[in-house]
């Protein structure tokens, strides 16, 4: 059985792309995040300790910012994370008392008694996959009480083009 070790050697943010270049490609920002000096509305370049106004949010994904407070000062919250973080359970399958917290705060703070169940999604992915099932099964049963054949409600619109925004914008 192999064994993975830290090896002690730290590794300098300013050979952060030479080591990625070798097994990966690299087109992405000229730019080594600093995880930790990085805070709020900041990114901290790890190479020179530039800051920048944060403008991309890893593409819309990161709406608190870096380091917020109420998440990176919680120590309990932390180890809770990090523990979930090492195991990664299936939570649709196999449920834990971190969950179970989850569902709990999130019905408490966006639930809404006339949708009473959640189905999450980890993913952009399995997020459209299940977004796609949902369009087809309301369009089958709105055909199907409108006396219309359910099976017209399984089609999708398929744009062409770099985007479906620039498709989009081409038929007029």
């Amino acid at each position: 059985m192999t064994v993975l070790a830290r090896t002690g050697q730290p590794l300098a943010p300013d050979r952060v792309h030479e080591v990625l270049a070798r097994s990966i490609l690299v087109d992405g920002f000229d730019f080594v995040l600093d995880l930790r000096r990085s805070a709020g509305s900041y990114l901290v370049d790890a190479r020179d300790g530039r800051r920048y106004l944060d403008m991309f949010t890893f593409v819309a994904s990161s709406a608190l910012g870096m380091n917020h407070p109420a998440l990176a000062d919680d120590d309990v919250f932390r180890a809770e994370l990090a523990e979930a973080a090492l195991n990664k359970p299936s939570n649709s399958e196999v449920y834990s008392v971190p969950m179970a917290r989850f569902v709990e705060t999130f019905n408490r703070v966006l639930g809404d008694p006339a949708l009473p169940h959640l189905f999450f999604i980890e993913g952009g992915a399995l997020a459209v996959e299940n977004a796609l099932k949902v369009a087809f099964d309301w369009k089958s049963r709105h055909n199907q009480a409108r006396g219309v054949d359910p099976a017209l409600g399984t089609r999708v619109l398929h744009l062409r083009g770099r985007s479906t925004a620039a498709a989009a914008t081409r038929c007029r």
